[in-house]
């Protein structure tokens, strides 16, 4: 198995865990900020593994659909921010 077979190897396992460890807490988690923040983590580790896969193939055919990931997930975590905003201020009874 050559140094790349292995690197290759590495980045599967790691991203393959991480992505598990996001959806667990995706399902689990107490609070609509726990599952925003591992509903961004998951994104950006799609992005990542897509940036992996177009480095290891040399391929640049995948950045307009990173870019769009990358808006994507843009937008959610402002739209989750100001709901969360929102809810927490009219709760307060302040505003």
């Amino acid at each position: 198995m050559t140094i790349q077979g292995v690197l290759v190897a590495a980045i599967v396992v790691v991203f393959a865990v991480a992505a598990i460890l996001a959806i667990i807490r995706m399902t689990i988690g107490p609070s609509i900020l726990d599952r925003a923040v591992a509903s961004d983590v998951l994104l950006t580790e799609v992005l990542c593994v897509m940036g992996a896969e177009a480095v290891i193939h040399q391929r640049t055919d995948t950045l307009p659909v990173m870019l769009m990931i990358a808006a994507t997930g843009i937008l959610g975590t402002i739209a989750v921010a100001r709901f969360v905003a929102r809810r927490d201020r009219g709760a307060g009874g302040e505003g």
